[in-house]
């Protein structure tokens, strides 16, 4: 095993393959570390869960836009309060509740206690729902943005800027998103606007 003597040596526990092979409850926390709440008053409604669950709900899918959710989620959330049950225990205690399928199974996977306040969370939710990947394939439909067919200024406008609405951290100055989006105008439709 190793010398006595030596202090420095840690000598592992003895057990049984059928004990490294078997779940232990310790295994099964939940990954969020959830912060003391001195009020008593607090009690997660069943009520509110019911109605997240039928208004915002995240699978994990193709798709799927996590900043919308993240957006959505605070604005229903956001009206929850408390005295004495700081925001961030609220918003840990209901996010959850929100995601099915893929998402859920991404969040029961993380370590236990490693989530310890909402914001982690949420970076944690967006590096894994909008890695940079993705905010490089928004950058090219912004770029290569054009005007449909038929489509009013107004409506291509609209449909240019919830582009950037979706991916915040595109990077473009405003003259680029000008310019971009005078240059995806059809001929007519530029004489409208010089």
């Amino acid at each position: 095993m190793g010398d006595p003597h030596n202090k420095d040596v840690v000598i592992p526990e003895e057990h049984t393959i059928g004990y490294y092979w078997t779940a232990r409850a310790a295994d099964m926390r939940s990954p969020i570390q959830h912060p003391y709440v001195p009020a008593n008053n607090f009690e997660v409604s069943t009520s509110f869960i019911t109605m997240l669950r039928g208004s915002v709900v995240f699978r994990g899918k193709e798709g799927e836009c996590p900043r919308s959710h993240l957006r959505r989620f605070h604005e229903l959330i956001d009206g929850i309060k408390i005295n004495g049950v700081p925001a961030d225990a609220i918003q840990l205690r209901y996010f959850p509740f929100t995601l099915e399928g893929q998402a859920k199974e991404w969040l029961d996977t993380r370590p236990p206690g490693s989530i310890t306040t909402f914001a982690n969370l949420a970076d944690k939710f967006l590096t894994r729902y909008h890695p940079p990947s993705k905010t490089t394939d928004m950058q090219k439909q912004i770029t290569h943005f054009a005007q449909d067919e038929d489509e009013t200024i107004r409506d291509a406008w609209e449909r240019y800027t919830s582009l950037f609405l979706k991916c915040p951290n595109h990077g473009f100055t405003d003259a680029f998103k000008v310019g971009t989006f005078y240059h995806a105008l059809f001929p007519e439709k530029k004489q409208l606007i010089d």
